[in-house]
């Protein structure tokens, strides 16, 4: 189950108006076209989740809370999470997130990535807060990091500051899937 388009913008359309912003200065902050967002709004667009994530940021709420993935369980220590139960968000390009782990309020977001051939975490190198490793289990990856790129084949696996720009790219003709894991929610955060 990947994000409604429709249901992503009514959202992104009420926290605009909520904190006050017009399309224009939303486009300024996040150094998207007004056209874009108009078009993300409305649900004609799929954003790709650097796209998603600049808007989260902007508006000042998690991408969890964008695309509807709010709910928490009941309180408890522990939790068996089975696939068909899990939030997965998918971005341009068909780019999939799957949250591997459950709200138990953990200091950290357990993911599986699937990326398409061709497709990327979006244009634009991103940072946010934190550190993350990944483990590719099948395909290829690129990761740039800074000036750096890396070629990862599976079996390989990455380690990185959060805080440095950098991009998740499937250069290959496969589909790509990994495992990561942020040490700060970024993706399904509810805080």
């Amino acid at each position: 189950m990947g994000i409604d388009p429709r249901s992503f913008g009514k959202k992104i359309r009420a926290l605009r108006k909520q904190r006050k912003l017009t399309l224009a200065k939303l486009a300024e902050i996040t150094r998207r076209s007004v056209s874009l967002l108009s078009q993300i709004e409305t649900g004609k667009v799929s954003p790709s989740f650097g796209s998603m994530r600049i808007i989260a940021e902007a508006l000042q709420v998690p991408i969890g809370q964008l695309i509807g993935e709010e709910d928490k369980m009941e309180e408890k220590d522990h939790a068996l999470l089975r696939p068909k139960a899990r939030k997965i968000l998918t971005s341009r390009g068909g780019v999939q997130h799957q949250l591997l782990s459950r709200d138990l309020g953990p200091p950290f977001e357990f993911l599986t990535n699937e990326l398409p051939p061709g497709s990327s975490t979006g244009e634009e190198l991103y940072t946010h807060d934190g550190m993350e490793c990944g483990l590719l289990l099948e395909g290829e990856l690129e990761v740039q990091v800074g000036e750096s790129v890396y070629h990862l084949k599976p079996g390989d696996s990455i380690t990185l500051k959060s805080s440095i720009p950098h991009r998740i790219s499937n250069l290959g003709k496969k589909r790509a899937r990994a495992v990561w894991v942020n040490s700060v929610p970024m993706i399904f955060s509810t805080r």
